[in-house]
């Protein structure tokens, strides 16, 4: 169990704890429903990207913390770190403590530093983490 995960408490849901020791990776399930879109299952290509990554460098699985999250929205754990507006996966929310930088984007409504889509989460992974970078 995640360090986040072990300082969440249920009630009515998720309630997630802002502060956190680690990197928090959030990405949609391999495969999930989309009523709106029709029948079948999808997949989330920048997750999937994410996911890829994830197992080119396993031990990146031990420095984060990854959580896959439903599809439908409100996603309440992007929601109460983040704000409602930022429910985009995959999102990296930073760990408590880290400093800013032009990698990062900080939410309006907490504060919080994070980046979203594959390629700011991999240009992220490969500055602070140093897995291998895409190659051009």
């Amino acid at each position: 169990m995640s360090a986040l995960s072990e300082n969440a408490e249920a009630i009515a849901g998720v309630v997630w704890i802002l502060v956190v020791d680690k990197d928090q990776l959030f990405l949609l399930p391999g495969a999930f429903p989309d009523p709106a879109i029709g029948s079948g299952s999808f997949h989330c290509i920048d997750c999937a990207r994410i996911e890829g990554l994830l197992s080119y460098q396993p031990s990146l699985r031990t420095q984060i913390d990854v959580h896959y999250i439903p599809h439908a929205r409100p996603r309440v754990e992007l929601v109460a770190l983040l704000g409602e507006s930022y429910q985009n996966c995959p999102t990296l929310v930073v760990a408590s403590g880290r400093r800013a930088s032009a990698l990062l984007e900080r939410s309006s409504v907490t504060g919080r530093l994070h980046c979203t889509g594959a390629d700011a989460v991999t240009a992220y992974l490969v500055a602070v983490y140093g897995v291998s970078s895409p190659h051009p």
